[in-house]
């Protein structure tokens, strides 16, 4: 037969753990991440123990802390009155600084907009002239060539002025690509011209957020902003 020997088991007392200082440590936590205080939530928090235990020390936290807001720090009033100059001088100063910078900021920006007014009208002036001139040359162009078509038409039947009308011919072409030379540097430098204003729009949005210098408008459909090709 079988004999099982049999061993007691001795249970130590463990220390407890709901302590005032576990417990006001648990209840500060929670305070702190703005969650309610309650046994539950501090007794999870802790770790266990019992209920009964911890609610006399969750309620001595409580009104610890009911004592702390009651009380009141007397403030002299001549620190008050120190306070609140100190607070006006502050203050003063900081809006002179604002105003000094806004004013500083606003004449900025208007002689910002005064020299692009004046770079637009330089612009536009160049603009104009070249303009003026591809006209010219244009015309020009025009009457040279109504002048070939009638010496061409007089040919047939001014059979002895031939060889005279000939010659004017040839140099009347000779004229004529000359001019041709000069509308292509013409409408070249009116292309060029085009292609500053054009570039100068784009740098005037691109500073004043969009708006068209002289006009004020976004986007800008200011006069005097038409493709010189546009007008030839």
């Amino acid at each position: 037969m079988i004999h099982y020997e049999t061993k007691k088991v001795v249970t130590m007392p463990r220390a407890s753990i709901l302590t005032s200082e576990n417990v006001a440590r648990a209840a500060s936590e929670l305070l702190a991440q703005g969650k309610p205080v309650t046994n539950a939530a501090v007794h999870e928090l802790v770790g266990g123990g019992s209920m009964s235990t911890l609610a006399p020390l969750l309620r001595a936290w409580r009104e610890e802390q009911r004592k702390v807001t009651r009380e009141e720090i007397e403030v002299p009033d001549a620190v008050m009155e120190q306070l609140r100059d100190l607070a006006m001088r502050l203050w003063r100063e900081a809006t002179e600084e604002a105003q000094a910078a806004t004013d500083a900021l606003r004449r900025d920006m208007t002689d910002m907009r005064t020299e692009a007014e004046r770079q637009y009208a330089e612009l536009l002036d160049d603009l104009r002239g070249v303009e003026a001139e591809r006209d010219a040359a244009k015309d020009m162009l025009e009457q040279v060539k109504a002048s070939l078509a009638e010496l061409e038409a007089e040919k047939s039947s001014l059979s002895e002025e031939l060889n005279k009308l000939q010659a004017e011919q040839s140099a009347l072409q000779e004229r004529c690509g000359m001019l041709e030379a000069a509308k292509i540097e013409a409408d070249d430098r009116a292309t060029r011209a085009d292609d500053r204003l054009t570039e100068f729009f784009r740098r005037m949005r691109a500073e004043t957020g969009g708006a068209d210098p002289g006009t004020g408008n976004p986007g800008g459909s200011g006069e005097g902003k038409r493709s010189p090709k546009s007008r030839g």
